[in-house]
């Protein structure tokens, strides 16, 4: 396993056969390769990108399976193991470790929302962390799980051996701060939020999981150059290509303008799952226009995705 959590990491689309609906294993292979030779980190499977919510148990082990076959030992293979029920988010981490993941990601259960008091998240997560073969990262995404984990909740879990850290994809900047006071050497803190990237690795975060990444991955690469050799000018330059994609295409579309991005740069998203609609004309022309604005490069035309 990597030893220090950190870096750039892609949140993987789930890519699905347009006639069959089944998982499209080539096409899964070529991702990863693409985004492994970019030179990322590591890559989380079943987030919030690869359209956890509709997956199969099986497909969930599948595509950890696939991942780690692509991904060199010394690169994070994250899985989200997240369930309404801390029996099936445990399962799903003994599944994941199976299957070969490095790590979990692991979203607070959020359907009984009124029912979700620190108390009860904090025995959730703490019997995940008891019991999970694999460390843990709290994910903070209250676009999807309509709730936030409280500061005190994570740096209360963060003392715990086996939670390694959070994916915050909130983009809640003061909020942020907070969960980086909970940061040491047993816990990183890494943002999901494609529109404050640079601002959250400036105040402290050890990394980035986000999917802009999905399709404008040289330029994610490129802003974590910046940032590592202190150009701030560059690295503001590229946030500024970023926020745009990441306010539209990730934040207002989901997974279904992720995978109309990644078709229109030579990626081959495809097609989401049912209840998923593809986008219509109208909301894929935006999304070509807000790649051309932001002069996001072609997979393709670059050589780098074959």
């Amino acid at each position: 396993m990597p030893r220090t959590l950190g870096g750039m990491m892609v949140p993987l689309v789930s890519p699905f056969d347009a006639t069959t609906g089944e998982l499209a294993p080539e096409r899964y292979a070529r991702h990863v390769r693409y985004y492994v030779d970019l030179g990322v980190s590591g890559v989380v499977v079943a987030g919030s990108s690869g359209e956890s919510a509709l997956l199969d148990e099986g497909e969930r082990a599948q595509l950890v399976a696939w991942a780690r076959e692509a991904v060199p030992d010394d690169r994070w293979v994250v899985a989200g193991v997240g369930g309404e029920s801390t029996r099936i988010t445990v399962r799903r981490a003994h599944d994941a470790a199976r299957a070969g993941a490095d790590a979990v990601l692991v979203v607070a259960p959020h359907y009984y929302q009124r029912r979700m008091s620190d108390a009860a998240l904090e025995a959730h997560f703490r019997r995940v962390a008891d019991e999970s073969p694999l460390p843990v990262l709290l994910y903070n995404v209250p676009a999807y799980a309509h709730l936030v984990l409280a500061p005190s909740l994570v740096a209360t879990l963060a003392e715990h051996p086996n939670v390694i850290g959070m994916k915050d994809s909130a983009g809640n900047l003061p909020v942020l701060a907070e969960y980086l006071r909970a940061q040491g050497d047993g816990f990183r803190v890494l943002t999901g939020n494609g529109q404050t990237t640079r601002d959250a690795l400036e105040m402290g975060a050890s990394g980035a999981i986000v999917a802009v990444a999905l399709f404008a991955a040289p330029l994610v690469m490129e802003l974590e150059r910046a940032m590592r050799a202190g150009d701030d000018a560059a690295a503001r330059a590229v946030q500024a290509r970023l926020t745009p994609l990441a306010k539209t295409i990730v934040a207002e579309q989901g997974p279904p303008g992720l995978k109309a991005a990644m078709d229109l740069v030579g990626l081959d998203g495809g097609v989401p799952r049912s209840p998923l609609l593809p986008l219509d004309d109208a909301e894929r022309a935006r999304t070509a226009a807000v790649l051309a604005e932001c002069d996001v490069p072609e997979a393709r035309a670059a050589g780098a995705y074959a």
